[in-house]
């Protein structure tokens, strides 16, 4: 499987990051079209996940900006496909006691990259399933490992750069 996402100037265009035009409880919240090429024959559905490893040096762990499950299996997976997609979405790191955001829709939904300090890279990570996971709405990080023990086809991951 291959994952292409497009670039500007080598980062993400500013309207799914820190510098975009739309923002819900000052996160961003469009997320960036994804284009996947030869997923598996086999494949049911479509997983994926949108990481900060570069936040461990400011926070102590990765950030985690989107968790998504059980998507169609498709080759483009649209631009604000968060907002618009009505099957399971996990909580990211904003739902964590060491941040006071309070708000269910942003902690629940794509949260763009937003780095306080430095270009920051973000690891995407898609994988494809032979079956559903079966999580609901607001699942963890922890809970969507487990949900894909044994339904991994095929994964893939890219970074992407954000800029500061």
């Amino acid at each position: 499987m291959k994952i292409k996402v497009e670039l500007s100037d080598g980062f993400l265009p500013d309207k799914y990051s820190k510098f975009s035009d739309t923002k819900v409880s000052d996160q961003p919240v469009i997320s960036f079209p994804i284009h996947l090429e030869n997923i598996p024959d086999n494949a049911k559905c479509l997983a994926m996940t949108l990481i900060d490893y570069d936040a461990v040096t400011r926070t102590g762990a990765p950030f985690i900006h989107w968790l998504i499950s059980d998507i169609p299996v498709q080759n483009n997976i649209p631009e604000d496909f968060s907002r618009n997609f009505s099957g399971p979405q996990g909580k990211n790191t904003w739902y964590s006691r060491f941040y006071t955001l309070n708000d269910d829709y942003v902690i629940n939904h794509y949260a763009g990259p937003v780095p306080p300090d430095k270009p920051h890279a973000y690891t995407l990570t898609v994988y494809a399933l032979n079956q559903s996971t079966e999580l609901e709405n607001g699942f963890f990080y922890n809970q969507f490992r487990d949900s894909l023990k044994n339904k991994i086809v095929d994964q893939e991951e890219i970074k992407l750069l954000a800029k500061n």
